[in-house]
């Protein structure tokens, strides 16, 4: 009985191993792009805490500048009309994901961990446009920056995704050059800023296991993977791409 017991918890480990790391590898015929391809860029930032995915605003207005201020700016507040002109010159539009009560509403210490950690709670997307990302403004240093080509299909994949993340497209509330939605997810130990970046990006044909992606340190090896993966196969470079 004894055997029996760990050889079926074995086999279980290793199908449930099989199982989390076998999407771990790239998308075929999704990532990464054929070098003669046209491909398009996005940016990943860690920081001590958080994970931010920006596009260049330059490149959006090459490619698509027919629907780019529909797609940039859904439902502004008035609050920040008078910011718009600033916002349409900044060279990045970021993205992330956020627990309310802690990020919003100030709700910190020993309680505010657990409830964020153990407790499904209110999440919120970040929707921001800045002249910096995130990797080069963040005030909890340090940081690190990750720069992948996507092809057509998984640029927009990875759009899609990001939009549908979002509950309710009016903003719950305004920083700055930053509005705040409603999350469709709750923010909870398996579902943080990491995961979130994680799914998305896995979205568009990157080697990213979401579960794996449960901190800091696992999901910046999996996106040092990613970059060794991409320099194996030199993709095309969008003109006019910000550095």
């Amino acid at each position: 009985m004894k055997n029996f017991t760990r050889d079926a918890a074995m086999s279980l480990l290793i199908s449930v191993s099989a199982l989390l790391t076998a999407c771990a590898f790239p998308v075929e015929n999704l990532w990464p792009p054929p070098p003669d391809s046209a491909a398009r860029t996005v940016y990943v930032s860690l920081d001590t805490w958080h994970a931010m995915i920006a596009f260049p605003q330059s490149e959006e207005m090459t490619v698509n500048s027919a629907h780019q201020e529909e797609h940039q700016f859904p439902q502004l507040p008035s609050s920040l009309g008078h910011v718009l002109p600033f916002i349409r010159n900044q060279r990045f539009e970021e993205w992330g994901y956020a627990e309310r009560a802690w990020y919003l509403e100030g709700r910190w210490g020993l309680t505010g961990v657990m409830r964020a950690l153990f407790w499904p709670t209110e999440g919120v997307v970040e929707v921001g446009w800045y002249d910096q990302v995130w990797a080069n403004r963040t005030p909890q240093p340090p940081s690190d920056l990750f720069i992948f080509r996507l092809s057509e299909e998984g640029y927009q994949r990875l759009r899609h995704h990001l939009d549908a993340t979002i509950a309710d497209r009016n903003s719950v509330t305004a920083f700055g050059t930053s509005l705040f939605y409603p999350a469709k997810r709750s923010y909870h130990a398996l579902h943080t800023c990491h995961q979130y970046a994680a799914y998305a990006l896995r979205e568009a044909g990157l080697p990213l296991s979401p579960f794996w992606a449960f901190s800091r340190a696992s999901f910046a090896w999996q996106l040092h993977r990613a970059v060794r993966i991409a320099e194996k196969q030199p993709t095309a470079i969008p003109h006019n791409e910000p550095q």
